[in-house]
């Protein structure tokens, strides 16, 4: 690809982005260090790129990249395993664009499970586990140099001394900071990394192991105080991201005091601690520095404590929850105590023991300035449970549903928490103890709780409405019933995710704001799962052509739904089909670049776009439209708002073909015949394609495909369908034309 000339070659870091958009920080903290570490050693132009703000699509990414090369090096982050697949797929996109571009990733994912990223095909080069400054600093050196990486697996980088890192480099985010109060909740920096404790479910020991380091109390109050020349802090809640705030009293009795002194008070600072080690002066010390806290309680069961290795004296461990408790309302300190369900080995006497400390917790006096965060256990890659599934399988009898869950395309997030969690505690039966004990005890919570007097309440009660709406019974059945149909699809081998690894070659969670976009990306993923979509010409069209463009928002949303359209009226024209019919019709159709395609009941003229998206510029799309002219007229219009392709568009009774039209390459026809016409077959080129409904009136039809090869024409069953029946010369209903249905193209709903 070309790219701007003049410029020096840069090293490009990328974040690809969440897919829950709701809970953005703004910040990229391990980029920005990254950039600016390398950027201060040696003379290179370093560009950040966070895909979560550029809000368009992979062609829009195209142009961006564009403009920012030339490329030395692309760091792309693979922070979290939910981002494992759309990782993958963006380093093909990167690679297809930049083949000769060495591509290097790190991150949780990439620290625990190098080998994931690096592997006989891979689209990346290198992965860099642990913290990245020094290994991406080798790199960049080495390829100065005219060298070349080598394509391993770099020994993983851990700073000793954080003080040795140069000041953030906010600067290296001028593309966002413009508007960055508005594409970021929270703001996210690091005073400090790493974490001593053994938690059993936390990954953040296969990134440093058990190592807490921090800037000195000078420096980190130095940090913020930067910071503070970049925005205004009092419209921030900034989020000291570090895995464990404070680990040193000392140290975080110095930085809340330099944070006070210094009047860097932000709107809130939110971070995570523990709470044995929290006296009066620090609780003090962190509400008068505009701080809450988040608490990982975890367990209130002695036994789930120690089993999840929170500490030798469990006792004691909830005494200092306790203690936090009244210390916090004496202060006004906000804080959050998290909760793990269903971790391996619980039993449901320890699920009665900490619900009932939770109640001890938050509802024993008449206000509380605690909340509570109620979450399943989830697997994540390397943290113990993950590394030592056989024991907690031999030993409490858990069952993993799904030991690679972050390779599937679908639901990562009810993947990673699927699972048996004991012999006693199976999935539905740890749902429904959550479901049925914990939303009265957050409606109590919400009654009794406490805020500051200040603007920042309203993302406390936010937080707990939140908490509390997830336990809806809505929520509950579609748990339970999702588990239904995993545990079929896993069968009698538990062992082994029924996923695909299938990688795209473009970008998925590029407009993760844009709710019409999600829902049309979570149908893709769907369908990528249920292996349906293997054409990438397909797959591109499907993330790239709306239905919301060509029809109202309910009707676009039961398509992507996989709902389809039953005519009141027998014989009339289906206004769409659900999306797996089409993706099942449309690769078994193959339209492909510069061939001419006709859609053949074009009712919205949805499926005219696919086809024109797969076709390309140099191919043709007909659209035969089953209304009047004047309809067709419209239907045209709509369509080349949309598409670059050449377009016709004919006016003709369902059923039937346009006399001038001319031999086809892939035709497709959305409704039921009792058998594919004449007149049909007789339309396709060599080696053109039908694809159709044919059938019994009063039955489920089968989706064929018909293709001509010489002289003779081949049928091939796909699927069955529930197709409606459609009226006209060649089909079933052969009605007088004053009962002919009509039809009328439906009008989308404005933006």
């Amino acid at each position: 690809m070309p790219s701007t000339p003049g410029k020096a070659p840069c090293v490009l870091l990328i974040s690809p982005g969440i897919i829950k958009w709701t809970d953005m920080d703004f910040g990229l903290p391990h980029l920005v260090s990254i950039g600016g570490y390398v950027q201060e050693q040696v003379d290179v132009r370093v560009e950040l790129l966070d895909l979560n703000y550029e809000a368009g699509d992979h062609r829009h990414l195209e142009r961006v990249l564009d403009e920012l090369g030339p490329f030395l090096v692309i760091g792309l982050s693979c922070y979290s395993s939910f981002d494992y697949m759309r990782v993958l797929t963006l380093a093909r996109f990167l690679r297809k664009l930049y083949p000769h571009v060495p591509i290097v990733s790190g991150g949780y994912h990439a620290s625990a499970l190098p080998e994931d990223l690096l592997f006989d095909g891979s689209p990346i080069d290198a992965v860099i586990p642990g913290e990245g400054e020094a290994p991406m600093l080798e790199i960049v050196e080495t390829l100065l140099g005219g060298g070349e990486i080598e394509k391993k697996v770099w020994p993983k980088g851990v700073v000793e001394d954080l003080d040795s890192l140069p000041p953030y480099k906010w600067e290296l985010l001028s593309r966002y900071w413009p508007r960055a109060n508005q594409i970021g909740r929270k703001f996210q920096l690091y005073l400090a990394r790493g974490c001593v404790y053994h938690c059993t479910f936390c990954m953040e020991r296969a990134k440093s192991g058990y190592r807490w380091r921090s800037y000195s109390a000078e420096r980190a109050v130095a940090e913020l105080e930067r910071l503070s020349t970049f925005t205004d802090l009092r419209r921030w809640v900034i989020n000291l991201a570090d895995p464990l705030f404070g680990f040193n009293r000392k140290w975080r009795r110095q930085v809340l005091r330099g944070i006070i002194e210094k009047g860097l008070l932000p709107r809130q600072y939110w971070t995570l601690t523990r709470s044995d080690d929290l006296q009066d002066e620090d609780i003090s010390l962190l509400a008068r520095a505009n701080f809450s806290i988040g608490i990982g309680m975890e367990s209130g069961s002695p036994r789930m404590l120690q089993l999840m290795q929170k500490g030798n004296k469990p006792e004691k461990y909830l005494e200092a929850q306790l203690r936090l408790a009244r210390s916090s309302r004496k202060h006004g300190l906000n804080w959050a105590g998290n909760i793990i369900v269903g971790h391996p080995g619980e039993t449901p006497e320890s699920m009665r023991e900490t619900l009932e400390f939770a109640r001890e917790l938050f509802t024993s006096a008449s206000e509380t300035c605690g909340w509570l965060s109620l979450d399943p256990f989830r697997l994540y890659p390397g943290s113990y449970v993950h590394e030592n599934m056989a024991h907690y399988e031999s030993e409490y009898g858990t069952r993993f549903y799904h030991k690679q869950w972050w390779k599937s395309w679908y639901d990562g997030p009810f993947r990673a928490e699927h699972l048996d969690a004991s012999s006693s505690v199976d999935f539905a039966t740890r749902v429904n103890f959550m479901y049925d004990n914990y939303s009265d005890l957050m409606g109590e919570i919400l009654g009794k709780f406490r805020g500051q007097g200040r603007s920042v309440d309203k993302v406390f009660k936010r937080s707990l409405e939140e908490q509390r709406n997830l336990i809806s019974d809505r929520q509950r059945e579609r748990l339970l019933t999702q588990a239904r149909r995993t545990s079929l699809m896993v069968g009698s081998s538990p062992a082994q995710d029924a996923s695909s690894e299938q990688l795209l070659d473009f970008p998925l969670g590029l407009r993760v704001r844009d709710e019409k976009v999600r829902r049309r990306e979570d149908a893709v993923r769907r369908l990528l799962e249920r292996g349906v979509l293997r054409t990438a010409s397909l797959i591109e069209a499907l993330l790239s052509v709306s239905p919301h463009d060509f029809m109202p928002d309910d009707q676009a949303d039961m398509l992507l739904f996989g709902q389809s359209h039953t005519p009141t009226l027998e014989g009339a024209p289906p206004e769409w089909l659900g999306v797996g019919v089409y993706a099942t019709a449309l690769e078994q159709l193959n339209p492909g670049a510069g061939e001419r395609a006709v859609d053949a009941l074009a009712t919205n003229g949805y499926v005219s776009a696919l086809l024109a998206h797969m076709v390309g510029p140099t191919g043709e799309v007909i659209a035969l439209h089953p209304g009047e002219w004047f309809s067709g007229k419209l239907l045209r219009e709509r369509i080349e708002e949309h598409v670059s392709t050449s377009l016709r568009v004919f006016a003709c009774p369902a059923t039937q073909l346009p006399a001038e039209l001319e031999e086809v390459d892939a035709l497709w026809f959305g409704g039921a015949l009792p058998v594919v016409p004449t007149p049909f077959k007789l339309a396709l080129a060599d080696n053109g394609r039908l694809v159709t409904f044919v059938g019994p009136r009063f039955a489920r039809r089968e989706l064929v495909c018909l293709t001509w090869h010489g002289d003779d024409l081949g049928e091939r069953v796909i699927s069955e369908f529930d197709a409606p029946v459609v009226a006209g010369q060649n089909g079933w209903l052969l009605a007088p034309k004053e009962r002919q249905p009509g039809f009328s193209l439906p009008e989308p709903d404005s933006p």
